[in-house]
């Protein structure tokens, strides 16, 4: 299953674009239609081929209409669990249909782009540099504890400005979003990485919000956005397949 759509955008063939060259056609129950491909009966696995195929018809898809993209892997039984699956949580997801109707979603990833973030650090914030210079400048060598203290502050010092940072972002674009969710970010160096809802006919805008928040930021600071996807991130479907 890679989707499913609203019933009255299931018209016309979708062509051999799924898995494996399947051909991907939609299975209509009520106002509802899930978007699927037949595949061998065996456990697919997340190679790259099979992703790539996956996210082609998800695009292909989203061009035509809304969607709520199912996550790769989920397969059915046949026609009539498919079927069965989309009569009975329909009003669920009738419900998620119209929450991301007319939306896609747009991810922005900041990242402190310096040789070293401690160094970094010690170099922005004064408090910091005279609790290290105090610790590694005199004659004595620091205890652990003070060790452990000065790690405390720099940890305390990075995710405050994790903190500030993302919100003077959220600022900006959060008016020109329908939704905006926080992911963890991924690495030490990450700041944030945003995955937002956007109106289709609002992209422009939403990327012109971009610049004017990288305006706030300096050299140090790597902003990375990509778009438009599906809205995988704004989509809770539980399908008990």
């Amino acid at each position: 299953m890679y989707a499913i759509i609203p019933a009255s955008g299931a018209c016309g063939g979708f062509g051999p674009i799924g898995l494996n060259g399947g051909q991907v056609h939609a299975i209509v129950e009520g106002p509802l239609a899930a978007i699927v491909s037949d595949v061998p009966n065996e456990r697919l696995r997340p190679e790259r081929l099979h992703l790539a195929a996956h996210h082609a018809v998800l695009k292909s898809l989203m061009e035509r209409g809304d969607l709520l993209p199912m996550a790769f892997g989920i397969i059915a039984d046949g026609p009539e669990a498919v079927g069965r699956i989309l009569a009975e949580d329909r009003e669920e997801l009738l419900d998620q249909l119209a929450r991301v109707g007319g939306n896609v979603e747009m991810t922005l990833r900041v990242v402190w782009d310096v040789p070293n973030l401690f160094e970094y650090f010690v170099h922005t914030h004064p408090e910091l540099r005279e609790l290290r210079d105090r610790l590694f400048m005199s004659a004595r060598e620091p205890s652990e504890e003070e060790k452990i203290e000065l790690g405390r502050q720099f940890d305390r010092t990075f995710q405050g400005d994790r903190a500030a940072h993302t919100q003077a972002v959220r600022r900006i674009l959060g008016p020109l979003c329908a939704e905006v969710r926080e992911n963890n970010p991924r690495t030490e160096r990450e700041v944030m990485n945003l995955a937002c809802m956007v109106e289709r006919a609002a992209q422009t805008r939403f990327e012109e919000g971009i610049f004017a928040a990288a305006a706030l930021f300096d050299d140090n600071h790597s902003f990375d956005y990509s778009g438009p996807w599906p809205p995988y991130s704004f989509v809770d479907v539980f399908l008990k397949v």
